[in-house]
């Protein structure tokens, strides 16, 4: 990562070679994917600090990048929850760049729609069903994200597939360890795997993270959900992503396993993950 330059110019400035993109890791869930043909994919941007204002629990760090800075092609939210559909940033993007994608599930549709999205900007997407967005295909994989508070139930939430012309990336979105998610993916060879870590509210810990990451055919993985907010960790939770890749050595993992930085990036080429400095 090159410290001197902010993030918004590093992703202008990326020019992925054919066959390999270019991706950021905007903290928490959030991704961003550019390709060798300049298509953007944003997952799960959080990029307001709406969470203080409704829950009264702040980001950790500022958001590497303003919304208004902010030029997705296509935006992927893996279920309603304010930290990956957010209310903050979510409608202002619609409205900056309308001829902009946003899939997500139906429940995230709907609040989409009662702040103003159009409809035309959206898709809804449902587990096992594949959106082919130019060069770009997505696969709604299984999620068990059980979330133990009344109000909060999320039944539809998704892991997502992103296949860039062989270069295939899996993000499990939010969810908890289950079986339903490596059998869907055990035909795949994943270029990069994502996995959430943090254990808590509904989430798989690293230890399980580490294990899901074991049965997949992966050869890089990247730990996500964690380093997102201020405050006292929870009974439980697993934040520091060292446990991730330590469990899954000890189960016998050869990936590579990258530890992100916020605002840092790679090079992603179908065998795997690789550095470049100017990223």
């Amino acid at each position: 990562m090159n410290p001197m330059k902010p993030l918004v110019d590093r992703i202008i400035e990326a020019r992925p070679a054919p066959n390999s993109i270019a991706a950021w890791w905007l903290g928490g869930s959030g991704f961003v994917f550019k390709t060798s043909t300049g298509q953007q994919v944003w997952i799960d941007p959080y990029l307001s600090d709406v969470v203080r204002t409704i829950f009264g629990v702040g980001r950790a760090f500022p958001s590497p990048i303003l919304t208004a800075d902010a030029a997705p092609d296509v935006v992927v939210c893996t279920h309603w929850h304010e930290d990956h559909l957010d209310p903050g940033s979510i409608p202002e993007l619609a409205r900056k760049r309308p001829g902009a994608t946003f899939v997500m599930p139906p429940s995230a549709m709907a609040r989409a729609l009662s702040w103003g999205l159009p409809r035309t900007q959206i898709i809804p997407f449902s587990r096992g069903q594949i959106v082919e967005l130019g060069e770009i295909k997505l696969t709604a994989i299984f999620a068990r994200h059980e979330v133990t508070v009344a109000g909060w139930e999320v039944p539809d939430a998704l892991g997502i597939m992103l296949d860039f012309g062989g270069v295939r990336v899996f993000h499990t979105g939010d969810t908890e360890y289950d079986a339903r998610i490596y059998r869907a993916l055990a035909s795949t060879k994943l270029a990069l795997a994502t996995l959430c870590i943090n254990g808590s509210g509904g989430n798989m810990n690293a230890r399980e993270a580490a294990l899901l990451a074991w049965h997949l055919d992966a050869c890089s993985l990247i730990p996500h959900h964690h380093q997102l907010w201020a405050k006292e960790p929870e009974p439980g939770e697993t934040l520091d992503p060292r446990i991730f890749e330590d469990t899954y050595r000890r189960l016998g993992g050869k990936a590579s396993v990258q530890l992100p930085v916020v605002g840092g990036g790679w090079i992603i080429k179908s065998d795997g993950v690789h550095f470049d400095s100017a990223l």
